[in-house]
């Protein structure tokens, strides 16, 4: 089996681990983009080595931008109108900054 089957191995298998234990997590701090960032850095070239940063560039790009259009929809259900009213220009520039730009 090629490593690239190997990182989708395991990318599948970090969501389906998450996903059964994401009731469990919800009461502590850690979020789901910290447990990502961490089974990421733990699948990478850092610790495990199960995916190629130099040949898997393009499906790690796509897979990024996916992840973060997740993220960034599942944080602003969470935002309530009021907090958007309060928070002034805040919410507005956080966004901005965590758009993705293709230039």
């Amino acid at each position: 089996m090629s490593s690239t089957a190997w990182a989708g191995v395991a990318v599948a298998g970090v969501t389906a681990a998450y996903a059964l234990g994401s009731r469990r997590l919800s009461s502590t701090p850690l979020s789901s983009a910290m447990a990502f960032v961490g089974c990421g850095i733990l699948l990478g070239p850092a610790v495990l080595d199960l995916v190629d940063l130099e040949r898997d560039a393009a499906a790690i790009v796509l897979l990024l931008e996916i992840t973060l259009a997740l993220v960034l929809f599942t944080d602003a259900m969470t935002v309530r109108r009021r907090d958007l009213h309060i928070g002034g220009f805040l919410p507005g520039r956080l966004l901005g900054i965590g758009l993705p730009c293709r230039g």
